[in-house]
């Protein structure tokens, strides 16, 4: 039996991927009997300390604060576990390494997205310190200690790679789904659910699920949507999830663009909504333009679905989606290109795209598989 302390950057609602995985993973580890519980970033809105069914989480809501707290927990806690699972390469990564190396815990560090194991300097002048500065090396340095690297996609392994991580520390780990939820079903249940969501029984109904955000790409989304004819005629765009508390939040931005361009009949936007699920087996599209991602549950769980999936050729979507054999890869901020994919969608969808796309997931991405792979590395002598 492994007792496994998840760190996590936030664990506080309306969560986004990382969040979900991590949630799921924990609940499906002390389903095998596993102790888990999580210390998380927090904001200060939810409470210091918090039971969620059995998962226990501790946040750490000192504001500036959070890498010593966190070292403090790890300390105040340390008896009650003996690997600490971090979700992310943040500062938090690297103060549960030193922590792993001075009380002789095992440490693997997850990474979540792309371009994170050193995130791009947002200007020249940032960019020319952080190649004068020792930071970086120090970091790197600093998480090759680590006793393993999680990459979820192949372009986050050849990022580690190329980092100078050495390739026997970094695991191959995707992210999961729950294929007993996630999963396809009949027209017969699919209008039965229409009929239950409010959703129109006689359209092609296209899906998104994210968050309502830039890097999410709902810009080019709504740009696209805006230059269809048959797509807003034959059919509606249904928005699930929200922007709440992301400074790129474009929720704005799309009640805006719905009121200027007349899409009041076919966009809905619905929020966060506890039963995606339903949502995506009633969908008959599912739509995703992401410009960055690790490998996105979104899109995983509507493949699972068997939706047709039209996504942005990105590292993550790629890994996921043949184009043109389980879905469609356009290229990042193509309107034009999305535009003529919603076009050619509303008037057909190719059904052995939609078999082959929850086929993928079935046989490659199922949520067993990843806690397989975790609990073979967690319950592994240290090295």
């Amino acid at each position: 039996m492994a007792r496994i302390c998840m760190v996590l950057n936030n664990f506080e609602l309306p969560f986004g991927g990382p969040e979900l995985q991590a949630q799921k993973v924990a609940a499906a580890l002390m389903g095998r009997g596993h102790r888990v519980f999580i210390i998380a970033k927090g904001s200060g809105k939810a409470p210091v300390q918090e039971t969620l069914g059995e998962l226990n989480i501790v946040r750490l809501n000192k504001r500036g604060l959070a890498s010593v707290e966190l070292f403090w927990q790890l300390f105040k806690y340390r008896n009650d576990f003996d690997v600490i699972h971090v979700h992310g390469v943040g500062r938090l990564a690297s103060v549960a390494v030193r922590f792993a190396k001075q009380f002789q815990k095992k440490v693997f560090i997850k990474v979540t997205t792309m371009g994170h194991v050193f995130k791009k300097p947002q200007s020249k002048i940032k960019e020319l310190l952080q190649k004068a500065l020792p930071f970086r090396q120090q970091k790197l340095k600093l998480l090759q200690k680590a006793d393993g690297m999680i990459a979820i996609s192949s372009e986050i392994r050849t990022e580690l790679k190329n980092n100078g991580f050495p390739l026997p520390s970094i695991y191959d780990i995707p992210n999961g789904v729950d294929t007993a939820r996630y999963h396809p079903v009949d027209l017969g249940n699919r209008n039965q659910l229409r009929i239950k969501l409010g959703l129109p029984v006689d359209k092609r109904v296209f899906v998104y699920t994210g968050k309502l955000t830039r890097r999410k790409g709902i810009d080019t989304l709504m740009a696209a949507w805006c230059k269809t004819s048959q797509a807003k005629t034959a059919g509606q765009l249904v928005m699930l999830g929200s922007g709440h508390g992301q400074q790129d939040s474009l929720e704005a931005y799309i009640q805006t663009t719905i009121k200027e361009h007349g899409l009041e009949q076919s966009v809905v936007t619905l929020g966060d909504v506890a039963n995606v699920d339903e949502y995506l087996q009633a969908a008959d599209v599912f739509v995703f333009p992401s410009r960055r991602e690790g490998l996105p549950n979104s899109l995983l769980e509507a493949m699972a679905c068997g939706l047709l999936c039209i996504a942005s050729d990105i590292g993550g979507n790629s890994d996921l989606i043949a184009s043109g054999k389980n879905g469609y890869l356009v290229p990042v901020e193509a309107v034009d290109q999305w535009s003529k994919q919603l076009e050619n969608a509303a008037v057909s969808v190719d059904i052995s795209l939609q078999e082959m796309a929850a086929s993928t997931v079935r046989d490659n991405y199922d949520l067993t598989v990843t806690v397989d792979r975790l609990e073979k590395l967690f319950n592994a002598k240290k090295q």
